[in-house]
């Protein structure tokens, strides 16, 4: 008698579409490989291939909201956004870097290869309702990064970056599995529905001391990833060292995504909301991202380095939302990532078009005067650090009015207290960036790389996202709302 096959193996359609994002993006990763191993007279069409690859993966995303592969994978209106999310971030990064790739014959099938499979971790990590799931695309989208930060072998920097960003993360990834291990050990499952069906059991994971330790295994591993204080200290170089296109997908896609996965966990484990000593916790490693990230960007000269601490400070401003952990908070969190996304993506994209090129440092100095050479790279930089900075009326400061609005319900006052004043601190080195642009007198060594369409193209976009969703943001509060109520927190 034949036995019956495994809950696990029972795929059918629905299956497959559930993950018919990823299958776009492996295949056509593989098939950007291929190309440049066979065909390497096509490499002037790897970018658009890859673009296409983007647009299809995004529109094959349409499975119903339910759980698959025998509830190891979630489908909800979170994860489809944190699906465009990445695929927007990946858009954005090709568009405006493919240019300066090109320019230093750098422009592999690879490169793209490696970026379109990073995006399939991050959206396989989100959808993953088994942590083993997510632990997997994460791994899948640490290993593409692993690469391409070191992507400038005859660079010293690149080639350190590479290093330290592979040591570090296999030690998150380390942490994060020892994490996983625990939770299983404890509670005897790894699926975040039957944590979740656990959260009146006898032990609560407050006062359970391996669980306790087992949960904060997998903050730390996220907190890495996020690069809050003080899991911090890889950003800086491996910013500093990345090439365009690898750090403009790094600083955002991955970030938003296990913002989204920590989010997820911390439901599970306590559905009813934060208790002691969470909520404390993640209010101290907000309020310390958000001062030492500022404070430190200040002494900045190098631009990358720079939006490197910018982006711990930003994300001490998400983690104030993940303390606050409520419906609304969520919201904000979501609104503030999409528009992080794009101010930061905006911001170095125009750094790498207003520099030496890849090869070359990205001093602060070297933007003197450019404003008047290339305007508008120049104006959507400038656009980006007001953005950053959470001056009306970009996105930027929608994100941190919902972030901060939440703590302030959440009786975090304080905590709300400190983002406005690390706001206040970040304006000296955001704006600062601005004046330099404007103000003064152009640096005669700077050879700036050529203008194309594609990244002309890209800056226009961020731009017009800045304004148009700090403008007129209903259309992003409606579908963050969607997004969040698939992930009712505190109730």
């Amino acid at each position: 008698m034949t036995e019956a096959l495994p809950d696990f193996l029972k795929l059918g359609a629905g299956d497959w579409s559930a993950v018919s994002t990823e299958l776009v993006l492996v295949f056509s990763g593989t098939l950007l490989l291929l190309l440049d191993a066979f065909a390497r007279a096509a490499r002037a069409s790897f970018p658009h291939i890859a673009l296409l690859a983007l647009g299809f993966a995004l529109f094959a995303g349409g499975a119903d909201p339910g759980l698959y592969f025998a509830g190891a994978i979630e489908i909800s209106n979170l994860t489809r956004y944190a699906e465009v999310v990445a695929l927007g971030a990946a858009l954005l990064a090709i568009m405006g870097s493919a240019a300066l790739m090109a320019a230093d014959k750098r422009d592999h099938g690879e490169l793209y290869g490696l970026l379109l499979f990073a995006v399939a971790g991050v959206t396989l990590m989100v959808k993953g309702s088994d942590l083993l799931i997510s632990f997997l695309g994460l791994e899948l989208f640490s290993l593409s990064l692993y690469v391409l930060a070191a992507w400038y072998r005859d660079i010293p920097a690149s080639v350190e970056a590479g290093m330290k960003y592979f040591l570090t993360g296999a030690l998150a990834s380390a942490f994060l599995l020892y994490g996983i291990a625990i939770v299983y050990g404890r509670l005897g499952t790894t699926r975040l529905d039957k944590i979740a069906a656990l959260h009146d059991m006898s032990y609560p994971a407050s006062f359970d001391t391996f669980l306790t330790i087992g949960i904060l295994a997998i903050v730390g591993a996220l907190g890495f990833k996020i690069a809050l204080v003080p899991f911090h200290s890889w950003a800086p170089d491996v910013y500093q060292g990345m090439t365009t296109p690898a750090v403009t997908f790094l600083s955002t896609a991955p970030k938003a995504g296990a913002v989204i996965v920590l989010v997820r966990v911390l439901h599970a484990v306590f559905p009813t909301g934060l208790g002691e000593p969470w909520r404390p916790l993640l209010a101290i490693l907000a309020a310390l991202s958000v001062l030492f990230g500022n404070v430190v960007a200040l002494a900045q000269k190098d631009v990358k380095r720079m939006l490197a601490y910018s982006g711990i400070a930003q994300m001490g401003y998400v983690a104030i939302g993940l303390a606050a952990f409520s419906d609304a908070a969520l919201e904000g969190i979501l609104v503030f990532l999409a528009g992080y996304l794009i101010t930061n993506a905006a911001a170095f994209l125009t750094v790498g078009v207003l520099s030496n090129g890849e090869k070359s440092a990205h001093h602060l100095d070297d933007l003197r005067g450019l404003g008047r050479q290339r305007p508008v790279a120049a104006l959507v930089l400038s656009l980006a650090m007001v953005s950053l900075t959470g001056i009306p009326p970009t996105v930027g400061f929608l994100g941190k009015l919902l972030v901060f609005r939440a703590a302030v319900e959440a009786d975090l006052i304080w905590l709300a207290l400190v983002g406005v004043f690390g706001s206040i601190i970040s304006v000296g080195y955001y704006l600062r960036v601005v004046y330099v642009l404007w103000m003064q007198e152009p640096n005669a060594e700077v050879r700036l790389p050529e203008e194309d369409m594609l990244s002309g193209v890209a800056h226009i976009l961020a731009a017009l996202g800045m304004l148009f969703l700090g403008l007129f943001p209903q259309q992003l509060l409606e579908w963050t709302k969607r997004a969040a109520e698939a992930l009712p927190l505190g109730r």
